[in-house]
């Protein structure tokens, strides 16, 4: 018996409460509020927002500097690999990523490549590069935080991604017992250089580096203590082998 065919497909939800599906493009498909392949009325969304890639038939999700960000299964992201049933949330948009049988799905309809005056060029540009350097995430430098909670448990954790935003909504760490941590509260950021960089997000209890209250983005190495309500970071990057 020959194996099914799927398609993936998008479900969408859209603030004023209507839906919508479709079917996204086998290479990639630009979502915006008013460039792109597929035009979303959302005044949360930014012009260019995000772009849905199919990498050797494996699909990813990448944020194209949106303002308000782009969210998989409440956690905001720079680019990530898409499972079956998961959620993106962009503005006030929701939308349902998963993988039907292509014969249930002729009744959907294709998004067509727009054409160029649609498309944010520049930003397009960025993420293509991005993936002919490789979407191998082994190839990339891993940013890796040391976490002392307030009982004194320790943990690890390892991202492979520019950026990181640390809050009592991660889903990741345990964060969310901490009273003293904001539902916004830090953003770490890697740069091209390997340099580190954290940001207070509005935080109520602030963020403090070597216990001096910090604002704006600033740069930390491997032995600054960062500390958010009564948890401390210690952050250093490691070269993964090709």
């Amino acid at each position: 018996m020959s194996a099914k065919r799927l398609r993936a497909i998008l479900h969408l939800e859209f603030a004023d409460g209507t839906s919508d599906a479709i079917k996204l493009r086998t290479d990639a498909t630009i979502f915006g509020r008013s460039k792109g392949d597929f035009i979303i009325r959302d005044k949360e969304i930014s012009s260019t927002h995000c772009q849905i890639q199919s990498v050797n038939g494996v699909f990813h999700v990448f944020d194209m500097n949106s303002t308000n960000g782009t969210w998989v299964n409440n956690e905001r992201i720079v680019r990530k690999k898409l499972e079956d049933g998961d959620f993106i949330t962009i503005g006030q948009t929701i939308m349902k990523f998963v993988m039907e049988e292509e014969t249930a799905t002729q009744h959907i309809s294709s998004v067509l490549k727009n054409n160029a005056k649609n498309r944010d060029d520049s930003k397009i540009s960025v993420v293509e590069t991005f993936i002919e350097n490789g979407l191998a995430y082994q190839k990339t430098p891993t940013l890796k935080i040391e976490v002392t909670y307030r009982d004194k448990t320790k943990e690890v954790l390892s991202f492979n991604q520019e950026v990181v935003y640390i809050d009592r909504t991660s889903s990741f760490g345990k964060f969310e017992f901490d009273t003293e941590i904001s539902r916004k509260h830090l953003k770490v950021k890697v740069a091209n250089t390997g340099q580190i960089f954290v940001e207070d997000q509005g935080a109520t209890n602030g963020v403090f580096i070597n216990e001096i209250r910090t604002s704006g983005l600033q740069p930390v190495n491997s032995e600054d203590r960062v500390r958010i309500g009564g948890v401390t970071l210690r952050l250093f990057i490691t070269k993964s082998a090709h």
